[in-house]
């Protein structure tokens, strides 16, 4: 959608690369599915603890920083994790716009060299393993980071 959006906002003759326009778009793509994750965060802190710091006098921006913002980024951290993962899944997205990442150049190179196709199954079980890999070992890195978190709660 941004690399074919993006030109109808500009200025008649301008034109803007391809890759540009692309990540813009999934940087905006990216940027407001975050923010939905972290308002559900902020909203899921009870109002006893705004009220605590009220009592202790504490500013509007010190509470954030130092009571609110720290509570609800621990609590969101499987969804920035699931964003992070979900964004790296969506790149393979840019072949729609001939941006060949992946299992775009390995289509490339599988309809090009005619040595390549019999080994068709074999490239996709390939790119599958990257994909697990990496999606594996991020979720891992959450749940590190949650147990990490969770320290602070056990007693």
């Amino acid at each position: 959608m941004a690399s074919f959006m993006f030109p109808l906002f500009m200025p008649p003759g301008t034109s803007i690369d391809v890759l540009l326009r692309v990540l813009v778009g999934i940087t905006l793509f990216a940027a407001a599915y975050m923010a939905e994750i972290v308002r559900g965060g902020l909203q899921a802190i009870p109002k006893g603890q705004q009220e605590a710091a009220d009592t202790l006098g504490l500013s509007y921006w010190q509470t954030q920083r130092k009571i609110i913002l720290p509570q609800a980024l621990a609590m969101v951290v499987p969804g920035i994790m699931n964003n992070f993962i979900s964004i790296f899944k969506d790149t393979s997205l840019v072949t729609i716009v001939s941006l060949y990442e992946l299992t775009g150049a390995m289509g490339l190179a599988l309809n090009s060299d005619a040595d390549w196709r019999p080994f068709k199954i074999e490239a996709y079980l390939f790119i599958a393993a990257i994909y697990f890999v990496f999606c594996f070992s991020m979720s891992r890195y959450s749940l590190w980071i949650e147990k990490r978190l969770s320290v602070s709660k056990t007693r």
